[in-house]
């Protein structure tokens, strides 16, 4: 597939620089736009365990859930996964 470049000056600098790195016009062209996305992406940061707690307990307050929820015993675990017709058979 073939690109064609239009301005003069660019590609004297596309064959310039790919004299200079001993690499083809493609190999550097493709080296410039990989860059320039990775410019262009939204830089995204980690965050800290308190930010990502702070992110939940909002996330909780706006969809009304109370936090922390109360622990579960095994009595209410074995309750809520009973399933009908399955006995132990301790």
């Amino acid at each position: 597939m073939a690109i064609l470049i239009k301005n003069p000056e660019t590609e004297r600098k596309a064959r310039q620089l790919a004299s200079l790195r001993g690499q083809s016009i493609t190999s550097v062209i493709d080296g410039a736009l990989e860059r320039a996305l990775a410019e262009a992406q939204p830089k995204r940061r980690k965050l800290s365990l308190t930010e990502m707690i702070a992110a939940t307990d909002r996330l909780h307050e706006e969809a009304g859930i109370r936090s922390p929820l109360p622990p579960v015993t095994k009595e209410e675990w074995d309750e809520l996964n009973e399933i009908p017709g399955l006995e132990d058979d301790d």
